[in-house]
C-alpha cells in the first residue's frame, strides 16, 4: 500500500515515516518545509535502503494537492501538517484555523475527489482542557486554545465525512510526544519547536543561553506543570497499527495515546541533568494563557482495539532525546 504523508519531514511525520517503511509500505511525503527540513528523510533513506518521494507542497494549494495524489495514487493519507504551539495559537487563531482547520479539510476534499478513502489524523490530548486525570476518550471535549479548538473541528470533520462520503478515519489523541529514534539517526529538530525537553537538551548542550519555564504555581507536587510523555517512536507505531485498522474495517474511531504517567517540568529537569553530567540555567517566567496543569492519558481504549501499549518511560525518552542532541 502507498501512503501519503502531509508533514512527514517533521518530527512526528518523520517517525512515522520510518515506521512505514519498516512494515513494508511505500511512501510518498507532502512537506512544505516551512517548520522542518529534509535531513531526517535523507537519514531515514539511508537507515531503511529505500525511496521516499517528496514533493514539496502546502496543504492549501488544492492544485498541487490534486495533481500530486493523481500522480502518486496513494490509498491512505497521514496528515501530520499542522501548526502546534499553544501560546502562539491564542495570540494569532487565524494562523491556526487557517491551516489547522482549512488544511486538513483541502486535503479531506482531494480525497474524495481522487476516492482516496482512509485518513490518519494527529490529533491531540487538549481537546479535554482541563479534564481531571487520568482522561479517557469519552471525557468532554472543552479545548481552551485555539490549537486545541482546531483539531476538535477536524475531528467533527472526520466523523461527518465518513457518514457521508465513508471515508473511514482513526484520529489519535496522543499526549506529549518526545524523545527520539533509539538508532540516534533521526530525533527532533529545533527550526521551529517549543518543546519542553528539546529545548532542555539544547541548553545544556550550550546552544541556547537559557530555557524558560512558565509557571510554578500550579496545583501540582512541585508546582510546575505535568504531562504524559509519550517516546515518538511509540507513536509511530500506533500510526501503523490505526493504518491497519483501516485496512480492515471502517468507520471513523478515536483513541488516546499516552503512558499513564505524568511528569512535571522540574522533574524533566532533574532527569536530563542526571543523564548529561551537567547543570541547566533556566529562569522561571509568569505560565501562558491557555496551558493545563496536568494532562495524562488512559489509553485503554487503544490498547483493545488496536493491540498498541506504549514501550518507553520517560528516563528513556530524555535519554534517547540527549543521545540525539549530544550527537549533532
Amino acid at each position: 500500500m502507498k501512503v501519503l504523508v502531509t508533514g512527514g519531514a517533521g518530527y512526528i511525520g518523520s517517525h512515522a515515516v520510518l515506521e512505514l517503511l519498516n512494515n513494508d509500505y511505500q511512501v510518498v511525503v507532502y512537506d512544505s518545509l516551512e517548520m522542518s527540513t529534509k535531513v531526517n528523510l535523507d537519514e531515514i533513506e539511508k537507515m531503511t535502503g529505500k525511496t521516499i518521494d517528496f514533493v514539496e507542497g502546502d496543504i492549501l494549494d488544492g492544485e498541487k494537492l490534486t495533481q500530486s495524489i493523481k500522480q502518486y495514487q496513494p490509498e491512505a493519507v497521514m496528515h501530520f501538517a499542522a501548526y502546534k504551539k499553544v501560546g502562539e495559537s491564542v495570540e494569532n487563531p487565524e494562523k491556526y484555523y487557517r491551516n489547522n482547520v482549512l488544511g486538513a479539510f483541502n486535503v479531506l476534499n482531494v480525497m474524495k475527489e481522487n476516492k482516496v478513502d482512509k485518513f490518519i489524523f494527529s490529533s491531540t490530548c487538549s481537546l479535554y482542557g482541563n479534564a481531571v486525570s487520568p482522561i479517557g476518550e469519552f471525557a468532554e471535549l472543552h479545548p481552551i486554545n485555539p490549537y486545541a479548538r482546531s483539531k476538535m473541528f477536524v475531528e467533527g470533520i472526520l466523523n461527518d465525512y465518513f457518514t457521508a462520503y465513508k471515508i473511514s478515519s482513526v484520529a489519535l489523541r496522543y499526549f506529549n510526544a518526545a524523545g527520539a529514534d533509539i538508532s540516534g539517526k533521526i530525533g527532533e529538530e529545533v527550526k521551529a519547536t517549543a518543546n519542553i525537553i528539546p529545548l532542555i537538551m539544547e541548553t545544556l548542550m550550550g546552544r541556547r543561553e537559557k530555557l524558560t519555564l512558565f509557571g510554578d504555581q500550579f496545583n501540582t507536587a512541585d508546582g510546575t506543570q505535568e504531562r504524559d510523555y509519550i517516546h515518538v517512536t511509540d507513536l509511530a507505531k500506533a500510526h501503523v497499527l490505526a493504518l491497519k485498522k483501516l485496512e480492515n474495517s471502517k468507520g471513523y474511531h478515536f483513541y488516546n495515546l499516552g503512558t499513564g504517567v505524568s511528569t512535571s517540568n522540574k522533574k524533566l529537569i532533574e532527569i536530563a541533568e542526571q543523564l548529561s553530567g551537567k547543570k541547566l540555567n533556566y529562569e522561571i517566567v509568569g505560565a501562558r494563557v491557555g496551558d493545563p496543569e496536568v494532562l495524562y492519558a488512559n489509553a485503554t481504549k487503544a490498547k483493545e482495539e488496536l493491540g498498541w501499549v506504549a514501550q518507553y518511560n520517560v528516563q528513556q525518552i530524555l535519554q534517547s532525546a540527549w543521545n540525539w542532541h549530544s550527537s549533532r
